[in-house]
């Protein structure tokens, strides 16, 4: 076509056959992750003629219960008409046609009254029809708080000043270390418990209005591992700069990140796999345990800044101590977090596994999620047990594997979950762009660590 744009009917010919079906059906026998451009726009474009379609026909709205349906289904009002009992037909015909009528009044004289009785005659069909599946009026009005809240959304500058803040008090502190910043550091880690409980409450809120545990989907799970990166906070921050920097960079991060407008943050439902008390044994476990290592990766980041920028003919040999006293703090706080990260990863394998064989009938698939997590369980085994080879053992060297281990996270839960096909995939191997960003993000640690291997030897 060399219009920009098409009418609906435009996609059908003079027999009223639909133009696109063929290409259609082609592209949906091929793998996700085997499907070209056109394919996949295809595929798009079809999506929104069909909810066109629903729209035209009323069906997109399927506002009526039946009655006695085992599967509690609902009907678009032509459907309605079609299937339902006659005395639900003759109901609903009755509620369309004053709907009809109060909507063509308020039209011409701009009084809507009608309209809105009808709207209410609705509402009391699907409270007496539909009540098993109907929200209660407590559920309905907690979605509206939380959606006009925006509690996460609101929370993601929160942390990133928590975490600008505390920087800029390492760094007076390393400059200035007369300074008694002992006050303001009780503030951040106040403002940090603030954070955590609004965090805690909005997840809850989210539980209550879905129904479920808030961690069934990428967007979900995103907002659980900031969550756990400022529980881990709170477990280590007491008098650390060091701990309460990291943790506001990094659930800012995973927050904000969430909310890129790639991840679908709407309430669903859960595949009948998930309806398990297992989803909240597991699958916290295993989410926790990313926050905690993503807590070393920031420390390791903030100790290999330190390295870069240690020199004593710059600095001093007062401020280059104070920074060296840093890194060691760093590294202390970054190795017991590292412990209980390892921790939680390995039971949550463990208690996956188990479910893995009441859901699927076995223990272990070799499936790319299953897979990469072990894989992460073995780098970080490595890293922790680095400590142990005192000939190899370094402040650096932990700073660099604390960093570099995290990307075999990132691996088991981006690349997994949006590259790779397998029963734990929520792109089903049809792979997202990479955002440009990323790259910049690794370039900048590949010449971080560059710059502080000069400086990697301790004076002190």
């Amino acid at each position: 076509m060399d219009a920009k744009y098409f009418a609906f009917i435009d996609a059908y010919d003079e027999k009223g056959m639909y133009k696109l079906a063929q290409a259609v059906e082609s592209a949906r026998r091929k793998d996700p992750s085997q499907r070209n451009q056109f394919e996949k726009e295809i595929l798009k474009i079809d999506e929104k003629l069909y909810i066109c379609y629903l729209t035209f026909t009323g069906e997109i709205l399927r506002l009526f219960p039946k009655e006695n349906d085992p599967n509690n289904t609902w009907y678009g009002p032509r459907d309605a008409l079609k299937t339902f009992p006659e005395r639900q037909r003759e109901e609903v015909a009755t509620i369309l046609s004053k709907y009809i009528h109060g909507v063509q009044k308020g039209l011409k004289e701009g009084n809507w009254d009608a309209a809105n009785m009808a709207i209410e005659d609705i509402r009391d069909f699907q409270k007496r029809y539909g009540y098993k599946v109907l929200p209660s009026e407590t559920r309905l009005k907690a979605e509206i708080l939380y959606n006009k809240l925006m509690i996460f959304e609101r929370l993601t500058p929160f942390y990133f000043f928590i975490g600008l803040l505390s920087i800029v008090l390492i760094f007076i502190q390393i400059f200035k270390p007369g300074l008694n910043l002992q006050k303001f550091g009780k503030v951040v880690v106040a403002l940090l418990v603030i954070a955590f409980l609004i965090h805690t409450a909005g997840l809850g809120l989210r539980w209550y209005v879905a129904g479920h545990a808030p961690w069934t989907d990428a967007y979900e799970s995103m907002l659980f591992i900031s969550w756990a990166v400022a529980l881990a906070g709170i477990v280590f921050a007491r008098k650390s700069l060091f701990v309460l920097a990291s943790v506001g960079i990094f659930a800012g991060v995973f927050l904000f990140a969430a909310h890129l407008g790639w991840l679908d943050p709407q309430i669903t439902t859960v595949v009948p796999v998930l309806k398990s008390y297992w989803l909240l044994i597991h699958v916290s476990v295993l989410t926790a345990s990313y926050g905690f290592l993503g807590l070393a990766a920031i420390l390791g980041i903030i100790s290999l800044i330190f390295f870069a920028i240690k020199y004593e003919k710059l600095l001093g040999k007062e401020r280059v101590i104070n920074l060296e006293m840093g890194i060691k703090e760093a590294t202390k706080i970054s190795e017991l977090s590292l412990i209980i990260g390892l921790s939680l990863i390995i039971s949550g394998n463990f208690l996956g596994a188990i479910w893995a064989n009441e859901s699927w009938g076995r223990y272990w698939g070799w499936d790319p999620k299953e897979t990469w997590t072990a894989v992460s369980i073995a780098v970080y085994a490595a890293i922790v047990h680095l400590k142990y080879i005192p000939n190899w053992y370094s402040y650096y060297k932990m700073a660099v594997f604390s960093v570099l281990g995290y990307f075999a996270i990132l691996m088991t839960y981006f690349g997994v979950n949006y590259y790779l096909t397998g029963l734990h995939s929520y792109a089903a191997g049809d792979p997202v762009p990479i955002p440009t960003w990323v790259y910049w993000a690794v370039g900048f640690l590949a010449v971080l660590i560059a710059a502080a291997y000069k400086n990697r030897k301790l004076q002190t």
